[in-house]
């Protein structure tokens, strides 16, 4: 018998785990709405495939060894399945469940928190599992569906007609200093005057040292970062100490009490943030996820 058969019908196993529980033909087809001859033809069909006779008829129904032998197995496999129903049954009802996020950290770091905060309150068993990297990478990680959902922003370079894209917010990105720096506080900054600092800025290749890198050639300002940081936790880190001026996203100069925005003489880039996913790979929870964010304000 190949690995991936069975001898018989399921139902049938079903049908005889009932018998045994009820310990007769007429009671079980009772319970079940048969007639005892149909109960009784079912059981000789299974001891048929079988090749086994499971219980001695007459005025009592008593069990063979086989059948005792077979039971404890098939009750095992019954509880499995019923088990199995059980988790399903968590799942579309959103008891249990695991979401999968892919986010570049310097989105991550001011966005999701919040919403992880949001959604578990609505959710508490479902576990939220978030992969920071870059933007090439979570896109391969979703083709290899280890990721259920990336939340990205513009431009997405690395996107194709097989995914679906739906904007959530749009945020601005700001130079920022420690609140120390007084120099740069309390009025407008001509942007020729932050060559003065070290820059502390993300990787040359993300989408938001780009937009800056083209607003300082554009005011012919020259463009030598002092530090290429990977982490927005850590420019806003390198901030706090006092290293010079870094380039994050408002809110996340927000999230650090010793940072300060600078108000620059020139227009900072804003940034669509993206939800990017396969809709038919979608879990149930991962669908739940997406109606939450079409729900919540950001």
């Amino acid at each position: 018998m190949d690995d991936n058969e069975f001898l018989v019908d399921l139902s049938l196993y079903k049908l005889f785990y009932l018998v045994c529980q009820n310990g007769s033909f007429s009671k079980t087809a009772e319970v079940l709405g048969l007639t005892q001859p149909s109960v009784s033809y079912n059981i000789k069909k299974l001891e048929d495939e079988l090749g086994i006779s499971l219980f001695e008829r007459g005025n009592n129904l008593i069990m063979t060894p086989e059948a005792e032998e077979l039971l404890p197995y098939v009750e095992e496999a019954l509880n499995s399945l019923k088990n199995g129903e059980m988790k399903i049954n968590d799942l579309i009802n959103l008891k249990t469940g695991q979401i999968t996020i892919g986010i570049p950290s310097h989105i991550g770091v001011f966005l999701l928190t919040d919403i992880i905060k949001k959604f578990n309150s609505d959710y508490p068993n479902i576990k939220i599992k978030v992969i920071c990297k870059t933007t090439k990478e979570l896109f391969r990680l979703l083709n290899l569906k280890e990721l259920d959902i990336l939340i990205d922003c513009s431009p997405l370079e690395e996107t194709t007609n097989n995914f679906i894209i739906k904007k959530i917010t749009k945020e601005k990105c700001a130079l920022a200093c420690n609140y120390k720096t007084t120099e740069l506080l309390g009025r407008k900054v001509e942007l020729s005057e932050i060559e003065k600092y070290p820059l502390i800025v993300p990787l040359k290749s993300s989408s938001s040292t780009k937009s800056l890198i083209s607003i300082f050639n554009r005011y012919n300002v020259a463009f030598e970062p002092s530090f290429e940081i990977a982490t927005s936790d850590m420019i806003a880190e390198m901030v706090d100490q006092e290293l010079g001026v870094g380039f994050l996203f408002e809110k996340t100069i927000g999230k650090y009490p010793s940072l300060r925005k600078i108000d620059i003489n020139c227009e900072f880039p804003k940034f669509d943030i993206f939800l990017v996913y396969k809709d038919k790979l979608l879990s149930t929870t991962a669908q739940e996820f997406l109606r939450f964010m079409s729900k919540i304000r950001l």
